[in-house]
């Protein structure tokens, strides 16, 4: 399991083999020891494969899902408290016919991680915005993803923190 003390190659590692992308061709390459940034890669293979030899759109979106709230959430929880993250929305739009291996680049912002947690300091919550490409190893757009990463501290007594009475 993921949890605060887990470092970035451990974090790696254990998303690699997360069934969804183990049996998708989804790897996550890199992921750097601050969390604020990784690469990911969507082979082109027989499992992603659709009825048009393409890469199946759903594990390109796949590969989008996790990673934004993921690096947010260890970038800005803080020890002892509890922080609850998800992917609120995700909207794609598929630019061309993925006929080779695809790659994702996330970057999160430091204006907006600054932001982020005044407002979970001063409110609880924080929804955070982000648009990323997939593309090809050239740098060609093939999809691209708009997102909205969910933030919630979690009460002492909440049923959703693990370290509740009880």
């Amino acid at each position: 399991m993921i949890g605060p003390e887990t470092s970035a190659a451990k974090m790696r590692f254990l998303l690699n083999l997360y069934p969804p992308f183990l049996f998708q061709g989804i790897r996550v390459l890199s992921i750097e020891n601050d969390f604020h940034g990784a690469r990911v890669r969507v082979a082109k293979s027989l499992l992603t494969r659709n009825v048009m030899g393409t890469t199946f759109g759903g594990a390109l979106m796949s590969a989008a899902d996790p990673l934004f709230p993921l690096l947010y959430w260890k970038s800005l929880v803080k020890k002892g408290e509890y922080l609850s993250v998800w992917l609120k929305s995700l909207d794609s739009a598929f630019l061309v016919p993925a006929t080779e291996s695809v790659f994702f680049d996330y970057r999160l912002d430091p204006d907006k991680l600054e932001a982020a947690r005044k407002d979970l300091d001063q409110t609880g919550r924080a929804d955070l915005s982000d648009e990323i490409h997939a593309c090809f190893a050239d740098g060609q757009k093939v999809a691209r993803f708009r997102m909205v990463s969910a933030l919630r501290l979690l009460e002492p007594g909440s049923p959703a923190n693990p370290s509740r009475n009880g």
